[in-house]
Order: C-alpha cells, then structure tokens, then sequence
C-alpha cells in the first residue's frame, strides 16, 4: 500500500452486516466503497466491520440461531474481498471472520492490498476464552504500521505494552458484541493514549432475519483518547480521515520481534 507523504488516508464503513447473508453483506461493502472512491480517490486503505461473511464469532450471538462455522483464508469471502480490492484499487483491512486451520479456531482479521492477502492476523479462540496469537497482532507497512486489537484484548496490558514499544501509526479495534460496550470503550481510550496512535473502535449495525441484532458504535480517538467523530446510530456512515505516519528506519522492522522480547524481558525482571 502506497502512503502519500507522511499522510495515510483511509475509510472506515459502519454499515450493515446481516447474518447469514455473504454475497449481500459483500455487495453492500462493495457499493460503499465505491460510492466513497467517488467523492475521494486519494483513499488508500477501506477497514471493514467484523464478521461481514454473515457468520457469527461470538457464542452469544450463535445461540441466537445464527451459523457459527468457519472458514479458511484464502476462501470464498477473503477471495471475493480480493476481487472488490482489485477493482477499486483500493487496499481493504477485513475486520475479523471465523477461520479453520485444521482442527482450531481463530477469529482472523485480514489485511488485502496489491490485489493480494498481505497478512492475516490471527487470534486463538479456545472454547470461549482466548489462549493467544500466531505472531504480534500487527501489519507491517514497511515504513510504518497497523496494531490491531480483536475482541477482550483491550483489556489485556501485555499487548498494549508491545504497541507502546512498536508505536503503531494507527490501532484498529474490533470490539467484543458479549462484553461491555462501555468499559471497551473507556478502554480504547486509555490504549490510545498509551501507544501515542490513532485508534479507531470499528463497529457496525448488526441484523438477523430483518430484525437488528445490536448497534456497535464506531469511534474515532485522537492520540490523547479525545473522540473526533462518533457513529452510533441505524445510519450507514463512511468515515475519512488523514493519519500521520510514523515513519521508521527498516532495520527497526526487521529486528522488532527481538528487540520487543529484550525489553520485556527487561521489564520483567
């Protein structure tokens, strides 16, 4: 993904997502992304709400009768995303989806860009509970980067304190439907402010069989954990914004993994 200067322009969609409707929710992230390229090509990177394949992540809303199976990556919908990310040129962040690797379970977001699945970043789910990542929870663009933090791992200091070492350009938050909007919100706060980014809690309006399910709201936060734009209503809204990236040498990228368990090793005794 191209960044223009120090400034990287991106869209987020709070949109509808209708459980167990795929193609519908695809062709509907399809039309916003065009309808926003129309008013702002300078857009480089759409992020997506979690679970746009129609396919619920969380137990609460699995009892609701909604399917809860997964899927592998590449798949039917990464593949589609691939295709709606080649046609607009545009890259696309895919809030999680439930995928299968063998015999676990991950809620996975996936990054697209170059008309390709650059990484995927990948959460172990563990009968309810979460036991860990494949990797640290972040997207490297060379020159800068993404954190990401999926569900209940806002509450969790250790990732926070490895966003607080890489220094993210921005922290992109999909939050738990189970938890406590709330405390996840007064938590996205406090992370902002802890790793010096802009972070944005993405959301969406969440239905099943015409009835709305629930409404997450999608909020973007300053570095000091001030709100610039809230959307917390049955609207369909695509927010734009500039974030400044925090340019890195490429050494830096290459030895974090390293230098991050040096320090937490430091911290630690």
């Amino acid at each position: 993904m191209s960044v223009n200067g120090n400034v990287m322009r991106i869209a987020v969609l709070h949109t509808f997502v209708e459980f167990n409707a795929r193609k519908k929710n695809i062709d509907r992230v399809s039309s916003s992304i065009e309808r926003a390229l129309h008013y702002e090509e300078r857009i480089k990177m759409v992020i997506l709400p979690q679970m746009v394949n129609g396919t619920a992540l969380y137990e609460e809303i699995a009892g609701k009768g909604v399917k809860i199976s997964g899927e592998t990556i590449p798949g039917p919908t990464i593949e589609e995303l691939v295709n709606v990310s080649r046609k607009f040129n545009a890259s696309l962040l895919v809030g999680p989806i439930l995928e299968r690797r063998g015999s676990k379970l991950y809620r996975s977001t996936t990054f697209i860009s170059g008309s390709e699945v650059k990484k995927v970043v990948r959460q172990i789910t563990a009968r309810g509970r979460i036991s860990g990542y494949r990797g640290i929870p972040y997207i490297d663009l060379n020159s800068s980067g993404i954190g990401i933090y999926i569900a209940d791992d806002i509450f969790y200091p250790e990732i926070a304190l490895i966003f607080s070492i890489i220094n993210p350009s921005i922290t992109i938050f999909f939050p738990s439907i189970e938890s406590d909007i709330v405390k996840q919100q007064l938590m996205a706060k406090a992370r902002a402010v802890e790793s010096r980014s802009v972070t944005i809690m993405v959301g969406g309006i969440y239905t099943y069989k015409q009835e709305i399910m629930g409404v997450v709201p999608t909020i973007v936060l300053d570095e000091e954990g001030d709100e610039v734009e809230r959307v917390d209503k049955v609207d369909e809204r695509i927010i734009v914004l500039n974030v400044n990236v925090k340019l890195r040498p490429n050494h830096v990228v290459t030895n974090e993994r390293k230098r991050i368990l040096k320090i937490l090793k430091k911290l630690l005794h």
